[in-house]
């Protein structure tokens, strides 16, 4: 998994703002902070709350984003 640093102001607003998801378009795409990824690419949950809405994101449709979506989700690009 590779991490991608984000420096925007308005997103990290949200996140403050203890809101789960980024909206783009009709798809929605879930929010979790990662205290540790392991080697093999997987995140081990270990808060039962977080582990809740994480299974609850799974049920629901979950597109896979590319760097493009991502930096236009972003407005970076122009």
């Amino acid at each position: 998994m590779k991490p991608i640093k984000l420096n925007h102001k308005e997103l990290e607003r949200e996140i403050e703002l203890g809101n789960t998801y980024i909206q783009v378009g009709n798809q929605k795409y879930l929010l979790m902070e990662v205290n540790e990824v392991y080697g093999s690419d997987s995140y081990q949950v270990t808060d039962p709350e977080e582990e809740k809405k994480l299974l609850k994101a799974l049920n629901e449709k979950n597109p896979i984003l590319t760097d493009r979506d991502i930096q236009k989700m972003l407005g970076l690009n122009k």
